[in-house]
């Protein structure tokens, strides 16, 4: 068996909030599978962090903290039963500022999922905005002194996000009701009554952000169905409509709202590519201007105050973690014990595709082309793409001496819309174009650099995993491998067996045949012509792809007289959809680092002996 290189313990943080003053942050912390709790002070020249004790109480990727004004982090967490499915009540625990022993701590039923909401004033309002069940939500107030916390509120539909527009008695808070996507509504606590504030259209996902805290304008987003493309608008208490200023939303440029600052102006992330850049807007004049970033992917949460803005921010060598704008610059946060691992770094390359540039972000160094292997790697989706962020997978595989091409194909966002647009209705038509005239293209430049076995290795991931396989396919001589992680085999079968708003998905972004049919693109009638190794991973809890999926593909390739092993790997694993496509726990890095070894040397020594028959060895 191939040794597989060991990764240094990757250290990640997520679940970011940040206190109404702006002066702490609390964020969870994960190294493996271990999760911890922090709180970091903001209001030193850089951000200084420590580890909470949770006061004996569980701390999981499913907890929800909130820094307080005085230092005490408030924290939601449901709990979770076998097989990690929800138990359907949950916890909230006031911490102390210096960690340790909670200053109080609640039980919460029914709750499937919940999180806290600190508001401005003194004594702080908290109330706990809890899910009950796919139908009813509920608002708590939790006491600032000793007492049961009082329930206020049940509203049908499932609740999320929420700012406070004044200081205690009113909430606004994103609304998903049944037949409805989510929407605007207003809370009054003291009156104990909810009404809608706005909403775009029933087709549309709209969002409130950020709160203005001068105006208590709110920004807010809306989306299209499923088409990627959305749109920020202002709302004003008292207005009967929400204003889309111009300046803020300009065709073909995904923006996200951010933070408002004190001032009353509002940052905004915009996708530029595979990256991420800020601008910011002022309402008084309708000006967008660019500001410095830090290199890299950036993300909400955000919290500027007092001049200084702190978000999430990643990049390639940089796993997830607070950045923080000063003059001179951005500084990350890191703990005085972290050390630096060395991850490595990508580039942004533009490759030649059949109908234009395709940009690509690439492992390796600038003469990654003569790598002994290189991946040709396939993002979900459709509509999504790559981003020059860190990637643990992408890291393994580095790590290995593997280079990784990550390509942005047609389909992708962050690059217009009729390069966005151009798989709508057509999956696995321009982007597979693009696929295999990629792939041509890197074996071309590596056998022109003397590369012995020039083929690359496919490697998708959802949508992209049926995109290799698609690839694996068609040019079947072009390719040295082909790993799938959570495939479907086509747009009927996962139309016909997934979950209503993965079906609804399809529907919108893709044209059936009236047959239910779509056999020029369907995996199980096209895989007889596949001659490269294969491996097939799949989460045994797949919401999004049902695991039936790569177990009809895994009957298929039996049924041809493929024998599992010698011509193909298939792989199950205990976890969801994220668990495969995203977390990729390291036991399914290895195997699929490991995949990527052997199958490109075994591939090129068969072949060096002569056999061509397509029942490749490995």
């Amino acid at each position: 068996m191939t040794a597989v290189p060991a990764l240094p313990a990757i250290p990640s943080r997520f679940g970011f909030a940040f206190s109404d003053d702006g002066r702490w942050a609390a964020c969870l912390r994960t190294v493996q599978d271990r999760v911890t709790l922090e709180r970091w002070s903001l209001a030193g020249p850089a951000p200084s962090g420590r580890t909470v004790d949770a006061g004996g109480e569980p701390v999981d990727r499913f907890s929800r903290p909130v820094p307080l004004d005085d230092g005490r982090v408030l924290v939601a967490r449901p709990a979770v039963g076998a097989g990690g499915t929800p138990a359907g009540h949950g916890t909230v625990v006031a911490l102390r500022p210096g960690g340790g022993a909670a200053v109080r701590s609640w039980r919460i039923a029914p709750m499937l999922a919940g999180y806290p909401l600190a508001g401005p004033g003194r004594p702080q309002p908290l109330v706990l905005v809890a899910v009950e069940d796919e139908r009813h939500s509920r608002i708590w107030v939790l006491p600032d002194s000793a007492g049961p916390p009082e329930p206020v509120l049940r509203i049908p539909g499932v609740l999320s996000g929420g700012v406070w527009l004044d200081d205690g008695r009113t909430l606004a808070l994103d609304h998903s009701g049944a037949g409805h996507r989510p929407d605007g509504i207003v809370v009054d606590l003291r009156e104990r009554a909810w009404r809608r504030i706005w909403r775009v259209s029933s087709s549309t996902t709209d969002r409130i952000v950020a709160r203005d805290r001068r105006s208590a304008r709110l920004a807010v987003t809306t989306s299209g169905p499923g088409d990627g493309a959305s749109g920020i608008g202002l709302w004003t208490p008292g207005d009967r409509r929400v204003r889309f200023p111009e300046t803020l939303n300009r065709p073909g440029r995904a923006r996200t709202p951010l933070a408002f600052d004190d001032g009353g102006r509002l940052l905004v992330c915009e996708d530029a590519g595979a990256t991420s850049r800020l601008l910011i807007h002022t309402p008084a004049d309708g000006r967008v201007e660019p500001v410095s970033g830090p290199p890299g992917v950036l993300s909400p949460p955000a919290s500027w105050s007092g001049g200084r803005i702190h978000l999430r921010c990643s990049a390639p060598h940089r796993p997830p973690t607070l950045a923080t704008a000063h003059r001179t610059g951005w500084t990350f946060a890191r703990r005085p014990s972290e050390n630096a691992a060395g991850w490595a770094g990508a580039d942004l390359v533009e490759l030649p595709g059949p109908a234009g540039p395709v940009e690509a972000i690439v492992y390796g160094g600038p003469r990654w082309h003569e790598s002994d292997r290189v991946v040709l790697a396939l993002h979900g989706g459709p509509l999504s793409a790559w981003r020059l962020e860190f990637d643990p997978l992408f890291q393994h595989l580095a790590a290995a001496g593997i280079a990784v091409v990550a390509p942005n194909h047609r389909g992708s966002t962050g690059y217009g819309e009729r390069h966005l647009r151009a798989v709508v209705g057509d999956w696995g038509g321009p982007d597979l174009d693009d696929v295999v005239h990629l792939g041509r293209g890197i074996a071309d430049r590596r056998r022109r650099s003397g590369v012995g076995a020039g083929e690359p290795i496919l490697l998708g991931v959802s949508y992209g995993a049926w995109l290799a396989l698609l690839a694996a396919c068609r040019a079947p001589e072009l390719w040295a491998a082909c790993a799938a992680l959570a495939p479907f085999t086509s747009a009927a079968s996962l139309y016909r067996d997934a979950a209503a708003p993965v079906r609804d998905r399809v529907a919108r972004l893709h044209r059936l045949d009236g047959t239910g049919a779509d056999a020029p693109r369907d995996v199980l009638a096209l895989c007889g012509a596949l001659t490269a190794p294969l491996l097939v991973a799949h989460g045994t809890r797949d919401e999004v792809v049902p695991v039936g999926q790569s177990r009809a593909l895994r009957r298929r390739l039996l049924e041809l007289g493929r024998t599992e092993g010698p011509d193909f790997a298939y792989l199950e694993v205990d976890g969801d959809h994220t668990t495969v496509v995203q977390a990729w726990p390291s036991d399914l890095r290895t195997a699929v680092v490991r995949f990527c070894l052997e199958a490109g040397r075994t591939l090129a020594s068969t072949r060096r002996g002569g056999e061509t028959d397509g029942h490749l060895r490995r």
